[in-house]
C-alpha cells in the first residue's frame, strides 16, 4: 500500500507513458515489466512470511530448497496471471473507456471464481483426491497446513472443498461439523451475501479506479499501471472494512449450527483444532481483530452468545483473491498467505 501510494505520488504512470513507444508490443512489454517488478519487490516478504517466520516458530515442514522451488513456481504463475489481467483491463480501456474496464473486470472476476480450483493448482501443488468419505464433496491435499478449502461457486455454491489433512487431524464428528457449516453457508444465504459483497466491492473499486485514471489514459500502458495502483489502494480499504461483515458471517454460521443441534463442546473443540492449523492465536487484541481479521479468535467465539445475526461469510478474503481482476497487488501480500502459494487462491476460512 505504501509503495502504491509512493508510485502514484512520484508520477510513475506518467513516466511509463513517456518511456513506452507507440505500439502494442511496447505496451505489453511495459505491463510485463510491471508484473515482474511486483514479483521482485514482494520476494523478500515472501521469504520472511513463507519461510523464515515459520522456521523461527518451528512450523516449517519444508527445507529451503523445496520452499524456494515451490515459491518460484507460484511467483512466476501469479505474475503471469497479473499480466493477463492487466492486458484484459488495457483492452477494456481501449474498447470502452471506463465501462469497458468495468466489463473486463466483471469477466475476469467470473473466470477467477469459475476456474478457482484450476487457478489454485497452477499456483501450488494441490492434489484433488477421490474419497469414499460421504462427508466430503471434494478432498484436496496440500503440504501447507493452512490450506482450508472453502465453497466453490460463482454466484451459487457448487462444491464443498475439504483439506485431506483434516481427515486425519480432526475426529469424524469434527469433520462432519465442518462440512455441516459449509452446507449451512450455502443454504442460509450468508455465502451468497459474502460473494455478492466481494463482487460488488471489486467492481466498484475497478470503476472508481478507472474514473481516477480518466478515459483519455485508459488503454495506455501508464494508464493501466495507474489503474492497478489505485485499485491496490482500494483493496487496502477492503482489508479494513470487510473483515467486520465476514466475522458476522462466522457468528451467523455458529448460530445456525447451534440451532441444528451441534453441541457447544464439539463446536469449541473444532474451532480450537482448526485454529492450531492457522494462526494458532486463540486470543487476540480487540483492535487488531476488528481491523484485519475476518475470522474471530477462538476466545471471542467461545464468549459469543447465541443470537440471530446476519453477516457475509468469506467476503473479505474472497475480495482479496478477486483483486486480481482489478490488477491489484495485495492478493498474496496479506499476513495469512504471504509466501504461501497454496493460499493465494484459497485464503483461509473458518
Amino acid at each position: 500500500m505504501t509503495l502504491a501510494t509512493g508510485a502514484l505520488v512520484s508520477g510513475l504512470p506518467a513516466a511509463v507513458d513517456k518511456l513506452v513507444s507507440p505500439g502494442l508490443g511496447s505496451t505489453l512489454l511495459a505491463l510485463a515489466a510491471y508484473a515482474a517488478s511486483h514479483a521482485a519487490i514482494q520476494l523478500p516478504f515472501d521469504l520472511f512470511g513463507g519461510y523464515l517466520l515459520p522456521v523461527w516458530y518451528g512450523r516449517s515442514g519444508h527445507g529451503r530448497r523445496t520452499f524456494l522451488g515451490r515459491l518460484l513456481r507460484g511467483v512466476v504463475v501469479y505474475a503471469g496471471v497479473v499480466f493477463v489481467c492487466l492486458v484484459a483491463l488495457l483492452a477494456g480501456g481501449r474498447l470502452g473507456n471506463v465501462w469497458g474496464v468495468v466489463a473486463a473486470g466483471a469477466v475476469l472476476s467470473f473466470l477467477l471464481l469459475w476456474r478457482r480450483m484450476t487457478v489454485a493448482r497452477s499456483f501450488a501443488r494441490l492434489g484433488v483426491e477421490s474419497s469414499a468419505d460421504p462427508l466430503s464433496d471434494l478432498v484436496v491435499s496440500s503440504d501447507d497446513e493452512g490450506f482450508t478449502g472453502g465453497v466453490l461457486g460463482v454466484v451459487r455454491p457448487r462444491l464443498i472443498v475439504i483439506p485431506a489433512r483434516w481427515q486425519s487431524s480432526l475426529t469424524p464428528a469434527q469433520l462432519a461439523y465442518v462440512r455441516l457449516r459449509r452446507q449451512l453457508a450455502g443454504t442460509s444465504g450468508t455465502w451468497r451475501r459474502g460473494r455478492a459483497l466481494a463482487l460488488a466491492f471489486t467492481l466498484l473499486g475497478i470503476g472508481l479506479s478507472a474514473a481516477m485514471v480518466g478515459p483519455d489514459r485508459l488503454g495506455t500502458a501508464g494508464g493501466t499501471v495507474e489503474l492497478s495502483l489505485w485499485f491496490t489502494l482500494w483493496s487496502f480499504v477492503g482489508l479494513l472494512i470487510l473483515p467486520t461483515v465476514s466475522r458476522r458471517g462466522v457468528a451467523e454460521l455458529d448460530t445456525y449450527a447451534h440451532s441444528a443441534g451441534v453441541s457447544e463442546t464439539l463446536a469449541k473443540a473444532t474451532a480450537r483444532a482448526l485454529d492450531a492449523h492457522q494462526d494458532d492465536e486463540p486470543q487476540r487484541p480487540a483492535l487488531v481483530e476488528t481491523i484485519f481479521h475476518p475470522i474471530p479468535s477462538v476466545q471471542n467465539r467461545d464468549e459469543a452468545t447465541a443470537r440471530h445475526i446476519l453477516g457475509a461469510w468469506d467476503a473479505a478474503r474472497t475480495a482479496v483473491y478477486l483483486g486480481l481482476a482489478g490488477g491489484g497487488l495485495l492478493g498474496r501480500a496479506v499476513h495469512c498467505n504471504c509466501g504461501r502459494p497454496a493460499l493465494w487462491a484459497f485464503l483461509p476460512v473458518d
